[in-house]
């Protein structure tokens, strides 16, 4: 199994060392996307919209250039929906034990799905612990009660589906 060499990734906005086969962070520039292909980076599911002014211009083939698999989900950070998650999960389970970056604009995004996916697969770390780089959770929620939802209403539908 590969492993992620994180010692050369310190300098991404928002990243996190989930394990040693999953990085979610914020959005990596044009170079660090090539530092993370030489740390063993095989995919890049970016959650930023195609629209977003954020977004990296060319990020597809910047990724694909480098080796990297590449897959980009909508997500509006208004109206984060349950099919963007289950999207989500799907391509996470397609990539098995690849290491994978998952990344949207500052960590919130990726976080919140990565999250999500780990309470699927019972292994989930605390909330306050995946979705650190959202800072305070109750400020955060108040601000953004759509991903409070979000969360809360795939976590019963999972947990629904586990009994």
């Amino acid at each position: 199994m590969t492993h992620i060499d994180t010692s050369i990734l310190g300098d991404i906005k928002a990243v996190k060392f989930n394990n040693q086969q999953v990085i979610t962070a914020g959005l990596p520039t044009e170079q660090q996307f090539a530092q993370l292909a030489q740390a063993g980076i095989k995919t890049v599911i970016n959650l930023i919209p195609n629209d977003n002014p954020n977004a990296l211009k060319n990020e597809q083939q910047i990724v694909t250039q480098l080796g990297m698999n590449y897959h980009n989900i909508s997500v509006d950070w208004q109206h984060p929906t349950k099919e963007d998650v289950e999207q989500f999960f799907s391509l996470m389970k397609q990539n098995g034990d690849a290491p994978v970056l998952v990344h949207c604009a500052a960590n919130y995004r990726a976080s919140a799905f990565y999250y999500l996916y780990q309470t699927t697969q019972s292994k989930a770390p605390s909330m306050a612990d995946a979705l650190m780089p959202w800072g305070d959770l109750q400020q955060s929620f108040a601000e953004y009660p759509q991903w409070q939802k979000l969360i809360e209403d795939v976590k019963q539908q999972y947990q629904a589906k586990q009994q």
